[in-house]
C-alpha cells in the first residue's frame, strides 16, 4: 500500500501529464481505490492544499540546496533570493509546478498558501530605495516567468541565451543587495 507521500507524488504525476487532478485520476495512478486515495488524502480540496504543499516541500529542498552550495546565508532575504532566482533559471518544472492554479474555486486559498509558504525566499522584507527594491523585484519576476513558462513548456530562452539570462538577474539581485 502507498504511503501518503507516494500518493502525492502520484497525484503530482497525474498533473505533470497535463492531467485534471481527481480523486479518480489518483487512484488510476497509484494503483489504489478511490476510498484508498480518500483514506491517505481526504476530500479533493485537502488533496489540492497536500499538493501544493508537496512542491512548496521540494522547492524548498532544493532553495536551501542552493543556498549550501553557495555558502549564503538563509538569514539573508538577498541570499535566499539569489537561491530563488537559480532555481527558477536553472531548474526543471512540470505543469505540476502550476497546482496553485490547478482548481479555480481553490485558486485564492491555495496562492495565499503558496505565498505564505514562499514570501521568505522572494525578498519582500528588504527596505531600501525604490531603485533597489525594484532592482529585486526585477529579479524575482525575471524567475517568476521563467519558471511559469517552463512549467507550461513555452519555451521562451534559447540554450545559448540562458546563462546570460541567469547573469543579468544575478546582476539585478547584486544590484539591490548592494544600496
Amino acid at each position: 500500500m502507498p504511503t501518503r507521500s507516494e500518493v502525492l507524488d502520484a497525484a503530482i504525476a497525474v498533473l505533470a501529464q497535463h492531467e485534471p487532478l481527481t480523486l479518480d485520476a489518483v487512484a488510476r495512478e497509484t494503483g489504489l481505490t478511490k476510498p484508498g486515495v480518500v483514506h491517505h488524502v481526504g476530500t479533493k480540496q485537502k488533496l489540492l492544499v497536500a499538493v501544493v504543499d508537496r512542491i512548496v516541500d521540494l522547492w524548498e529542498a532544493d532553495l536551501q540546496e542552493r543556498l549550501e552550495q553557495e555558502n549564503a546565508d538563509l538569514e539573508d532575504p538577498a541570499d535566499r533570493l539569489r537561491a530563488y532566482v537559480s532555481h527558477a533559471l536553472r531548474g526543471e518544472f512540470a505543469h505540476s509546478d502550476l497546482a496553485l492554479i490547478a482548481d479555480a474555486q481553490l485558486r485564492n486559498m491555495l496562492c495565499e498558501q503558496w505565498s505564505r509558504r514562499l514570501d521568505p525566499w522572494f525578498g519582500f522584507e528588504l527596505e531600501g530605495s525604490p531603485r533597489r527594491r525594484a532592482a529585486l523585484r526585477a529579479a524575482r519576476l525575471l524567475a517568476d516567468g521563467a519558471w511559469f513558462n517552463a512549467s507550461l513548456d513555452i519555451p521562451t530562452v534559447r540554450d545559448d541565451e540562458r546563462e546570460e539570462l541567469f547573469a543579468l538577474a544575478m546582476e539585478l539581485v547584486d544590484e539591490g543587495a548592494r544600496e
